[in-house]
């Protein structure tokens, strides 16, 4: 049996995005997954945000997709098409876990959950075309995990990623992990994930945890020592909270995190607005000191930037502005997205008399506006984070933020730097064209 695995595109209408030079997560595991469990199954991994899928093409007889929400539109289409040609067809995901209903319509099977437990079973199943409608892979225990298969791909890339965990210790409103990763948090032993970075061949690394510290910051700082210890000439970056490196003895988080490698850390500010922190229960994850804490991860030669979301309910036109004088007065970037309500999330359920009639899942990109606003129309709401990025990631602004970095983190921070932030600029610019031309068609409206 041949089995063919899809990462989907990022752009609006399954259009290619160029983001960051990143292997897409998941599917290297599920390979390995694969190998582990049917040795006999040939793979193959296509990664659609860099060449094209055309699913008459493709000789697999089972073909597997992952899905976030804004991607499902583009899926859907491909895996009708693939049944149409007697394929079929496995569905898995976030948006397939909190919209399983629809996801059933395009899929002869769809994953609820994680996929450990049922892997094979699935498999085994497609194997003898008895395939059932619905497998529920739950919370699985994270020992033992395969390692990923990095060399399945036709396309380079810079990033691989590694993960240490699933599950994050916060339940913003606006996010799925809380819920879909069970409510709880699992960890990895620490020394399967040392081993797994210390014997890969790749030497850049995207750190896919939800939280690489607010998990359980005795563990971090453990974790972190033994990464300093045992791999060498390896660098990564990840996402965190600031509340966690608040407390007396965050020198040494910090101090073995850099020793480990990370280079530059995404933080999740949010907001700056305190209505709109409150309305995303996103108070308690900033700490007392949330600039502070920013300046001391700095301080150890990390790189920092912002996750921000603009344009919820509770904003205003300033916090637009706003973000652009925090990034210019902390000397960091932030990668502004627009708020977002996706299904499944408490924030969804909130905003849910206010959606926009008519737009598919493809406009839950965070670039597009897609609940009524008090104040601003969706086309004010989007204009103006279009500007916001352009105004933060133009060339001398890139470098300057790259120039305030402690020399301690020299090299491997500042090359991290702009690795994140040009391509980012890029993407962001690429997507201002497109609108740009929709504005001179008379499309936006």
């Amino acid at each position: 049996m041949k089995l063919l695995l899809v990462s989907p595109p990022f752009g609006e209408k399954g259009q290619m995005s160029k983001g960051l030079p990143i292997a897409p997560p998941v599917l290297e595991y599920l390979a390995g997954l694969t190998r582990q469990a049917r040795p006999d199954v040939t793979i193959e991994l296509l990664d659609a945000n860099k060449e094209h899928f055309e699913p008459e093409r493709t000789d697999a007889d089972l073909v597997g997709f992952t899905i976030l929400t804004p991607q499902s539109p583009w899926v859907y289409r491909m895996a009708d098409r693939l049944r149409s040609l007697g394929k079929k067809v496995v569905l898995g995901g976030m948006h397939v876990t909190v919209s399983p209903d629809e996801a059933k319509r395009h899929a002869d099977a769809i994953i609820m959950g994680e996929a450990e437990k049922i892997w094979k079973e699935l498999l085994d199943d497609a194997d003898r075309n008895s395939l059932k409608p619905v497998y529920n892979g739950g919370f699985p225990d994270l020992a033992g995990l395969p390692r990923p298969v990095t060399n399945l791909w036709r396309t380079k890339y810079v990033y691989g990623y590694f993960q240490t965990s699933r599950g994050c210790p916060f339940s913003c409103t606006f996010c799925s992990v809380h819920k879909f990763f069970g409510g709880k948090v699992r960890m990895r032993p620490i020394r399967e994930v040392v081993e797994e970075v210390a014997s890969s061949k790749r030497r850049l690394f995207w750190g896919i945890d939800d939280n690489i510290w607010g998990v359980n910051v005795d563990r971090s700082k453990e974790l972190y020592r033994e990464m300093g210890k045992n791999v060498r000439g390896k660098w990564w970056f990840g996402a965190g909270d600031l509340t966690s490196v608040q407390h007396s003895r965050s020198h040494e988080l910090l101090e073995n995190a850099r020793k480990a490698g990370l280079t530059a850390v995404l933080v999740g500010w949010e907001s700056n607005n305190m209505s709109s922190l409150q309305e995303y229960k996103a108070v308690g994850k900033q700490g007392s000191a949330r600039r502070d804490a920013i300046r001391k991860i700095r301080d150890y030669g990390i790189e920092v930037m912002l996750f921000i979301m603009v344009g919820g309910r509770q904003d205003v036109r300033e916090d637009f502005d706003g973000i652009l004088k925090l990034c210019d007065d902390l000397k960091v970037s932030a990668h502004p997205v627009m708020t977002t309500p996706f299904p499944g999330t408490e924030l969804y359920e909130m905003y849910k008399p206010y959606l926009l009639k008519g737009l598919d899942w493809d406009s839950y990109d965070g670039n597009h506006a897609t609940f009524e606003h008090p104040s601003m129309t969706p086309l004010e709401r989007e204009d103006a984070i279009v500007k916001l990025r352009a105004d933060l990631f133009t060339i001398p602004k890139i470098v300057q933020r790259m120039s305030q970095i402690s020399w301690k983190g020299f090299p491997m921070s500042h090359i991290t730097s702009w690795m994140v932030q040009y391509p980012q600029g890029r993407a962001f610019r690429e997507f201002a064209r497109e609108r740009e031309e929709k504005r001179r068609q008379g499309l936006l409206k």
